[in-house]
């Protein structure tokens, strides 16, 4: 009767020592969980008052252009900035779309269509926008362009008043009419927006009605409409 009583109370203490051990078990497992879902909140805190930095930042710089000194991210890029800084407006307006073309790849088609666009790296965009900027003193530029679009209310789904008054603006249309690569102004002196003009060079700004393809069109509002960089 001693040893069945015995054995009851070795079993029973066995049972309660597992019973602790669960217990225990559990309630690490719940401070670990409690520990990660507190390391995920700080971590979408730190996101949020990030992406609201962000925010700020470019709205402070909403409508100035950012003047930096560009990291030449390829080797054909120091060709642009030595004809920039010559002056060579005309040859460095060449020199950008034969830049484009060469990233995308698109050298024998000698346009970009809106795939290309697309896959055109932000980074070397930011260097032939940053070298434009800097050589104009802030008045000609890729984004110069994209601000004077969006102030004209542009967009994927511009129509051709949109066109027309952004044409107006970067002076690529005089007396409502589309000019052509060899009517531009390649000067300091002209319009604000007026150069780097890769639209007029990859087809003539008939914007649809006679020469300018839509698809090449397409591209180059998809550019200042989506492409950010």
């Amino acid at each position: 009767m001693w040893f069945v009583s015995k054995q009851h109370h070795r079993k029973e203490v066995q049972k309660h020592r597992k019973e602790t051990e669960r217990l225990l078990a559990q309630l690490e497992q719940e401070r670990w969980q409690r520990e990660a879902v507190e390391r995920l909140r700080k971590q979408e805190q730190e996101q949020c008052e990030q992406a609201k930095r962000c925010l700020l930042a470019q709205l402070e710089q909403v409508g100035k252009p950012t003047i930096t000194t560009p990291t030449i991210t390829s080797n054909f890029a120091s060709k642009l900035r030595d004809l920039l800084g010559a002056g060579k407006w005309e040859k460095a307006d060449e020199e950008t779309l034969k830049i484009m073309l060469k990233v995308t790849d698109r050298q024998k088609e000698g346009w970009l269509d809106v795939a290309s666009i697309q896959n055109l790296p932000c980074e070397d965009l930011r260097t032939i926008d940053q070298l434009w900027l800097e050589s104009s003193n802030g008045r000609f530029g890729l984004s110069v362009q994209k601000r004077i679009w969006k102030s004209e209310g542009g967009n994927l789904k511009a129509d051709d008043k949109i066109y027309e008054a952004f044409g107006d603006r970067v002076g690529w249309r005089v007396n409502k009419n589309w000019l052509q690569i060899d009517d531009l102004t390649f000067k300091p002196s002209a319009p604000v927006g007026h150069l780097p003009a890769t639209a007029v060079r990859v087809g003539g700004l008939s914007w649809g009605v006679d020469g300018f393809w839509w698809e090449k069109r397409e591209a180059y509002v998809l550019l200042l409409s989506q492409k950010d960089w």
